[in-house]
């Protein structure tokens, strides 16, 4: 294949994807209501992230297809992807972690629920720079809940406050979500956040539909 049909490959597949995009965007344009009157109308079946707060998984940058209202008629379990409205305003992607009922707590980077530690296996570890330059350590983890998924976290500094919580007891009605960029995340752990009435969540992101590489495209989400 030549330069130039490889490049007139790639231009059709982006215009391609660019296309759907935009139309299931305008698809869902009527269609953002939460579970509940009371919930704010933030929701859509075709979300851009805009933060590396679930970074392994999903990328800053990338667009995402999401089943909507999927948890207006499926309860949360433990490890599910999730489409928030914060009462900050807006929305957030997060990974339900604790249960109603639950007790969760970080120690040193390792997450506990009702004083048992969660299995962790180191994956890889390397050196970052920030974002103003200065090098930072990273180790990237895989973490598996009881009866839930296994998917990947990232941890930079164990010592770190996000990293060393007091125990948490997540009330009826409400869940414990995290990022899985564990330093690096808006969720549970941060004021704007805090434990999440089940009102308040409503779509389950699914599939990354564009992100920066190649073998981001169409890729299922775990």
């Amino acid at each position: 294949m030549s330069r130039e049909q490889s490049w007139l490959g790639t231009a059709t597949a982006l215009t391609v994807v660019a296309v759907v995009i935009g139309g299931l965007a305008l698809w869902n344009f009527a269609d953002r209501d939460g579970c509940v009157a009371a919930t704010p109308a933030v929701f859509s079946r075709v979300y851009r992230v805009d933060s590396s707060s679930m970074s392994p998984a999903i990328l800053a940058g990338e667009w995402l297809w999401a089943r909507r209202s999927y948890y207006c008629t499926s309860d949360p379990q433990r490890g599910n992807l999730i489409v928030l409205a914060p009462p900050s305003g807006g929305y957030l992607l997060a990974r339900v972690i604790g249960l109603p009922g639950d007790r969760v707590q970080i120690k040193a980077g390792r997450l506990s629920i009702d004083g048992e530690p969660i299995a962790q296996e180191w994956i890889e570890s390397e050196i970052r720079d920030d974002a103003a330059g200065a090098p930072r350590h990273v180790s990237v983890f895989a973490e598996s809940l009881p009866r839930g998924p296994r998917y990947r976290i990232r941890v930079e500094d164990p010592q770190a406050a996000a990293e060393n919580t007091a125990e948490i007891a997540v009330p009826d009605g409400s869940y414990f979500v995290l990022g899985d960029n564990r330093d690096n995340a808006i969720d549970s752990r941060s004021p704007q956040v805090g434990l999440v009435p089940r009102a308040a969540i409503a779509d389950r992101p699914v599939w990354v539909l564009w992100g920066e590489t190649w073998n981001r495209v169409i890729r299922r989400i775990q």
